[in-house]
């Protein structure tokens, strides 16, 4: 079961429980690093070399130079190594972004952040996807959401001292509620990836994303969803093949700045390959239609940095192409408010469209 508290609370040396050493710690470093950075500096070529053809009334000679001293100061990027080091060793401690939890594993902080205006925030998300349903009624298409549950819902037991806000608690399960009560297809993900939990990670340790054995076990519960709806879908055919284990730096490892090979260590990943074997493809630039649809953010792109390949997955399981209108760095709202008035949804209408919606999300208002 979540560990669920009153309010997010990250360990770190106010904790009265921790030993009184690390109460004046930070101020001691901060101390000796400002003294060895102030002799530093005052010796660093950057300090003395001027900014030529920089007007200093509009500050232009002041960026120039801090831009300038910043990138000789030898001991900058050191300091912040063993800075980033001493609070993730003795503080269980990342930069804002991240939180550390037991064992190595990291997770982002909008999984444990609130506001006034959660509730009204989700009402227009659910408002929204009910909007988007009856929209893609006129064409004659299915909508099937794939709510996908928060990290930290999914591994409480990797949190460590970490607290998730008690307002979370049933954000998943009221929200998904919300979208059967409209008979909006969503499927349960949460039950779904908890059930198979023993197989492996289904979310990368160091990453906000979910491994390639957590997109198939969901792959496994939306296609089920669609295949249900006994749709006429064009065939296709996949073949499939894993590549050798590699190790993968997440990117919430970019929130722990330790020296190599004192923070947490990477994670392993073995990606599965899937390429068609029925000589079709390409739908758009010839006959062949495309029924299914995928919109989302990041978990469902298909680029060079994602290894899990969730839109592979879907086809194969469906055993139809689909199109994929996901896009990175934009949240769920924006790919799918762009693709509901793209060409691609005009010279190409589905018969279902899978949306990927992570719950990490569902607070966050709209670009």
């Amino acid at each position: 079961m979540t560990e669920f508290a009153q309010d997010t609370v990250k360990p770190n040396a106010n904790n009265l429980a921790a030993p009184r050493i690390l109460h004046w710690l930070p101020a001691a470093f901060l101390l000796s690093v400002v003294a060895a950075g102030a002799v530093a500096t005052l010796t660093s070529p950057g300090f003395r070399e001027g900014q030529p053809d920089k007007t200093v009334i509009n500050g232009e000679w002041m960026l120039a130079w801090e831009k300038n001293l910043d990138g000789q100061v030898p001991w900058r990027t050191p300091s912040v190594d063993l800075w980033g080091g001493l609070n993730y060793r003795l503080f269980s401690e990342a930069r804002d972004g991240a939180l550390v939890g037991a064992d190595g594993w990291l997770f982002t902080d909008e999984e444990f952040q609130t506001a006034k205006t959660d509730t009204a925030e989700l009402q227009r998300k659910v408002a929204y996807v009910k909007q988007v349903r009856d929209e893609l009624t006129q064409d004659g298409a299915k909508l099937v959401v794939a709510l996908i549950p928060a990290k930290v819902r999914v591994y409480p037991e990797e949190l460590g001292r970490a607290r998730v806000p008690g307002s979370h608690a049933r954000l998943y399960a009221d929200f998904r509620g919300q979208l059967e009560a409209a008979g909006i297809l969503t499927p349960d993900l949460d039950a779904a990836l908890k059930a198979d939990k023993t197989r492996g990670n289904l979310f990368f340790r160091t990453d906000t994303h979910w491994t390639p054995l957590g997109a198939q076990v969901t792959v496994q519960a939306v296609a089920g969803v669609v295949k249900r709806l006994g749709l006429n879908l064009p065939r296709a055919e996949y073949a499939t093949q894993q590549k050798a284990e590699v190790s993968r730096s997440g990117d919430l490892l970019r929130y722990v700045p330790v020296p190599r090979g004192t923070g947490p260590a990477p994670d392993r990943v073995r990606e599965t390959v899937y390429t068609r074997t029925d000589g079709g493809g390409g739908g758009l630039l010839g006959d062949e239609r495309i029924a299914v649809t995928l919109v989302g953010t990041s978990y469902s792109t298909d680029g060079k940095a994602n290894v899990w390949h969730f839109d592979d997955a879907l086809a194969a399981a469906l055993g139809t192409e689909v199109l994929n209108a996901a896009q990175q760095g934009k949240g769920p709202i924006v790919p799918m408010r762009e693709y509901l008035n793209s060409p691609d949804r005009k010279d190409n209408p589905p018969q279902v469209v899978v949306w990927e919606i992570p719950e990490r999300f569902l607070r966050v208002g709209d670009p």
